[in-house]
């Protein structure tokens, strides 16, 4: 009976295991998309202030705070994500960049 006993634990350890791989999957995922949202921003502004400028006009302040206000949402969710794995033993801050920060 305790070899059973001792077999049940370490299913238990394996699935642990499997379930912390998930989570680390899934917060690099959520990472990718805030990154790739990210860059959708800043070329989303760099086309607002080309095709203002092209037409002889000054872009809007408010607008670009706009911009670098969502920016800085994402950089903050990627910070939070990269927090909760570390919290939980794991560090994905450099997965997908090579650690540069956007």
């Amino acid at each position: 009976m305790a070899f059973m006993d001792k077999l049940g634990q370490i299913a238990n350890k394996v699935g642990d295991v499997a379930g912390d791989t998930l989570d680390y999957g899934k917060a690099k995922g959520k990472i990718v998309l805030e990154k790739g949202k990210i860059k959708d921003v800043k070329e989303a502004m760099g086309a607002y202030v080309y095709e203002t400028m092209k037409a002889g006009g000054h872009p809007d302040m408010e607008r670009l705070q706009a911009f670098c206000a969502e920016i800085d949402g994402h950089m903050a969710e990627i910070e939070k994500l990269e927090a909760d794995a570390k919290q939980s033993g794991q560090d994905i801050s450099d997965a997908f960049d090579g650690g540069e920060k956007e």
